[in-house]
């Protein structure tokens, strides 16, 4: 494919998504729902829920009970006149937690309130799924053609009838280094009173290590196939790993430390969540679509809320919780955004950054400094991101184009003696504990294995039908694979090189489990050319969709590389950009865009662990990654990962 090409899916995907929201009027399939405009909900009336002073205590066991409930996400007035029982809320999924020794629960609430952990604590969850008969499922529809969780089986016709049985859930703590027993795997899923359970499931307990580095982490759902929906309902919240001894200790604090989510969403009239599922484009997966991209903001679980704030130094903890949608996220009037960490914990150096880009699954920490914003000035944080993304539309500014404001006030206390990013002398965040630097360019340490892997798009009769990972289905039965068709199976203590080539039109936010990474470098390819090999290495030299890579897995190719695709380095173009600044710390989550090679190093070790103090075989984790249901690694696009944008793999020893 090329770089025409790449456009032209890019605008192919646009349209459909596109065509496929604008057909709403229909939905849900179940209810019928008449859309509310974005446009037409009042903003910045609410202010932003904040958990400062009310999180969960993560160092004594916690109970974690999934719910429906109401709560009222649009303002007050939007649901004043409305009709009993839409009257008290939109109907939300959300985690109520209890602490031991505390019987007054926190929550039900949406997001879930934020759970504070300790390094070197173990933090000991009990999860239950409380969804019993939930109103909202009328309103989130399961597509049955899908590779789901399917807990009783096929409910009438899967092309025409919804599926209307009990709901699979099950946690992921995102980002975080446990046993894969507790992992939240796609297969771990559970129904209310446990009455069926998936594949993978081991035990509703799970126990957290709590040993790597201090990090901004959440926990969400991830049931097979249906985390698009779970986490659309509200299932997410929080998890953040505290470490005193190595964090820097007058960082922002207390009133002046905010988590912020931020999510798209879309309304019906009666103030519901509306979640495009009409059957007109895709007769395949009829009730799946490829992106959802809604036309309302929702920060914290408030459409387009307020935060009142002094002329002093925050610390704001950056979420990207939407399904699909990308933020370029800017602040206006000369403030920027000093990020001082990524998804795994502190950088060694804070970056000052005008324009800050998350993809779904994402995190930043940062520091934003109002000292200069005379008070009384009201701020608005955008967002300038295209849909889907990069190719896409641009956002529209009276809607989506607008995340949050901030209303500076005068200040109520003494001077800010906090953490100066501005000022900030190299290695100042991490001046005992510098980050480990797996590049094998600098360390000398050559990676065990070198894998190149494929990002895949198949087109179906009405437009795109499923996104792929190295061209193969979740379960690997198209690849001619045994059961259950693992083909990634890293040994513990041993480092990797991925190059990961996009061969579709859009970006795709890549996620492994267990694991933070580094980011290597990005370099565009000759795509067309390298379309052309890839295509003749199928048997007939004919694309075969979803059958495996052309080649075999583990052959090397002339790259030296395994995954069974012909060797990418032929068809490289200019020079390999080394990552953005604030792109250099640890990552769970990357960007991979179209048209280029993704190089991560992957290192199945704890991130402190010296380069030269683990080695293939030697397990430095303080609990067996070998053992249980194993890892996955996938799309971040809620809707991709749900439609076999995953893979599993295991550690081996």
């Amino acid at each position: 494919m090329k770089k025409s090409a790449l456009l032209v899916a890019a605008a192919v995907a646009v349209l459909f998504t596109v065509l496929f929201i604008g057909s709403t009027a229909g939905a849900s399939v179940q209810v019928p729902q008449v859309p509310l405009p974005g446009g037409a909900i009042p903003k910045y009336v609410d202010p932003l829920p904040t958990f400062a002073g009310n999180r969960v205590d993560g160092t004594v066991p916690l109970t974690v009970t999934m719910e429906e409930f109401q709560q009222q996400v649009l303002p007050a007035a939007s649901y004043a006149g409305l009709p009993a029982p839409y009257n008290a809320g939109t109907y939300v999924w959300g985690y109520q937690i209890t602490e031991a020794g505390n019987p007054t629960p926190f929550g039900p609430l949406y997001p879930a309130y934020t759970i504070e952990a300790q390094r070197g604590v173990p933090t000991t969850i009990t999860y239950f799924n409380n969804l019993v008969n939930p109103v909202l499922q009328q309103y989130l529809t399961v597509d049955q053609t899908l590779h789901w969780a399917d807990p009783i089986g096929p409910v009438g016709d899967p092309l025409v009838d919804p599926y209307a049985g009990p709901v699979p859930a099950v946690t992921h703590l995102h980002g975080g280094e446990v046993p894969s027993a507790f992992d939240g795997h796609p297969d771990s899923w559970f129904t209310p009173g446990f009455a069926q359970t998936g594949p993978g499931f081991v035990t509703n307990t799970y126990t957290y290590p709590n040993t790597q580095e201090a990090a901004t982490l959440w926990y969400h759902d991830h049931a097979l196939g249906v985390t698009r929906l779970n986490v659309y309902g509200g299932l997410a919240g929080f998890y953040l790993l505290r470490d005193p001894l190595n964090e820097p200790a007058n960082l922002p604090s207390g009133q002046q430390e905010a988590e912020i989510v931020i999510q798209d969403r879309m309304f019906d009239t009666n103030g519901q969540w509306l979640f495009p599922d009409a059957p007109a484009l895709n007769p395949e997966h009829p009730f799946w679509q490829p992106e959802f991209l809604g036309d309302t903001i929702v920060v914290n679980g408030k459409t387009w809320p307020y935060l009142d704030v002094e002329p002093r130094r925050y610390r704001f903890r950056l979420l990207n919780g939407s399904n699909a949608r990308f933020y370029e996220l800017n602040l206006p009037r000369g403030l920027t955004f000093w990020q001082i960490g990524t998804d795994g914990g502190l950088l060694d150096t804070p970056v000052e950054v005008n324009k800050l880009l998350l993809a779904p699954g994402e995190r930043a920490d940062v520091i934003v400094d109002f000292a200069k914003v005379k008070p009384g000035t009201k701020l608005i944080m955008t967002n300038n991101a295209r849909a889907p993304f990069p190719q896409g539309a641009t956002p529209d500014p009276q809607t989506v184009g607008q995340i949050m404001q901030f209303r500076v006030g005068f200040p109520t206390g003494g001077p800010d003696t906090s953490y100066n990013p501005a000022i900030a002398l190299p290695g100042s965040l991490r001046p005992a504990n510098p980050i480990v630097g797996l590049d094998p360019a600098v360390t000398t340490i050559l990676p065990d294995q070198v894998r190149q892997l494929t990002l895949n798009e198949v087109m179906g009769a009405g437009g795109p039908l499923e996104a792929l990972l190295n061209n193969t289905k979740w379960d690997g039965t198209m690849s001619g694979l045994p059961a259950p068709g693992i083909t990634e199976m890293p040994r513990v203590g041993s480092t990797e090189v991925w190059e990961v080539i996009n061969l579709t039109g859009d970006a795709h936010p890549i996620h492994l489990h267990l694991v933070q990474f580094q980011v290597l470098s990005r370099q565009g390819f000759q795509a067309s050319k390298y379309l052309k090999a890839y295509d003749a290495a199928f048997a007939g030299g004919v694309y075969n969709p979803a059958a495996g890579p052309p080649l075999p897995y583990d052959t090397p190719n002339a790259d030296g590389a395994v995954g069974g695709n012909p060797a990418i380095g032929a068809f490289l173009q200019g020079k390999a950009a080394p990552p953005a600044a604030n792109e250099t710390g640890w990552k769970d989550t990357v960007i991979m865009y179209p048209g280029e090679v993704t190089r991560i190093v992957v290192r199945w070790a704890p991130q402190d662990v010296p380069v030269n103090n683990v080695s293939a075989g030697v397990n430095t984790f303080p609990f067996d990654p070998t053992a249980g249901p194993g890892y996955v690694w996938h799309c971040h696009i809620l809707d991709h990962e749900d439609n076999e944008m995953m893979r599993p793999y295991t550690v081996a020893p």
